[in-house]
């Protein structure tokens, strides 16, 4: 675990070596679902959920954690289908996913900042920009883009997140 925790730290830091080793570990995988639902759970808490609930409350955990995983799923693959076919950058889907998984930790964030400045749509931003970026970062490595179509392509996967989560009936960045 000590491994993960190091590397979670690189990717916030946006130490290359991180994105090289997601590139070539195929266990970082788990190792971002890991993360997302550690970080996930640290949200409900935050949120007001005691640590009670989230025993009593299993099922509602359980589907705020599935909830979380499709953003995961769908978010890497937006910025996956955004890197490799609109700007004609190379990777893989399960490095996509490792980046966004390992970038997910950069969202708790949005508490820290929703609680300094008291609104929740800035806090948001805030939160959610240190994530674009770290996601830009790793897509600019593994894509052989440019840093601005990465931060492009980041940003187009957000959006595209808010469109297909609107269809499908709930908006929630989580």
């Amino acid at each position: 675990m000590g491994v993960v925790l190091n590397r979670l730290l690189q990717t916030i830091r946006f130490d290359r070596d991180a994105f090289v080793w997601m590139e070539f570990n195929d266990r970082a995988t788990g190792d971002a679902l890991i993360i997302i639902a550690i970080t996930e759970v640290l949200f409900l808490v935050a949120g007001g959920t005691p640590l009670f609930g989230l025993v009593t409350g299993f099922v509602d955990v359980l589907a705020t954690l599935l909830s979380t995983v499709i953003f995961w799923l769908v978010y890497s693959g937006l910025v996956y289908a955004g890197a490799v076919y609109l700007f004609r950058g190379d990777g893989r889907f399960p490095t996509y996913l490792r980046i966004a998984g390992f970038a997910f930790p950069t969202l708790l964030l949005t508490i820290a900042t929703t609680r300094i400045f008291g609104s929740g749509l800035i806090g948001a931003l805030v939160g959610s920009l240190w994530f674009l970026l770290v996601v830009a970062y790793g897509t600019h490595y593994v894509s052989d883009l440019p840093l601005d179509r990465s931060i492009v392509t980041a940003v187009l996967g957000w959006a595209g997140w808010i469109v297909v989560s609107t269809i499908l009936g709930g908006f929630s960045f989580f």
